[in-house]
């Protein structure tokens, strides 16, 4: 067990999809919604992705509430989301932690074998606000995110 982790509820369930609104419509089967919805590119976001800078697009929308669903359309560019969608279709993507360090959290997956292979910084309307992806894939199927949420994320872009 990731120290970091332990005790910690899950805040977010997360798909990778072809088709934001079709995803949307279809998640009401569930209850999911509304949904709010941004587009985030290259305006700005500190992006990695397998350890280099990368330039990529993809089109994201959250519900509100525990746990929050959130699904993201690869539009442009490398990210483990487009190579989710090109190798297994749309789906269960990663489930999503709320934490207070990423660089402690960071240092406790990789030490147990669990390399990060995306990171996003920057995504909240002041700038703050960081993420990491960690390869849990092989054994668990899906990647653990472990976020550090930003104070107030940009203004709703569209709403499904």
């Amino acid at each position: 067990m990731i120290p970091s982790l332990k005790g910690r509820t899950p805040f977010q369930f997360a798909f990778v999809v072809p088709d934001l609104e079709d995803a949307a419509r279809r998640f009401g089967v569930v209850g999911a919604g509304p949904w709010r919805g941004w587009l985030f590119g290259p305006q700005g976001l500190g992006r990695e992705h397998r350890g280099k800078p990368a330039d990529w697009t993809l089109r994201l929308a959250l519900t509100s509430g525990s746990p929050q669903y959130e699904l993201i359309e690869p539009v442009s560019g490398p990210s483990i989301h487009a190579e989710w969608l090109r190798d297994r279709g749309g789906g269960f993507h990663h489930v999503g932690y709320v934490v207070e360090s990423l660089d402690h959290t960071t240092a406790e997956m990789e030490a147990a074998g669990y390399p990060a292979v995306a990171r996003i910084h920057s995504f909240g309307a002041d700038g703050d606000g960081e993420a990491a992806y960690f390869d849990t894939v092989e054994e668990l199927g899906f990647y653990v995110e472990a976020v550090v949420p930003p104070a107030q994320m940009p203004p709703v872009e569209f709403t499904l």
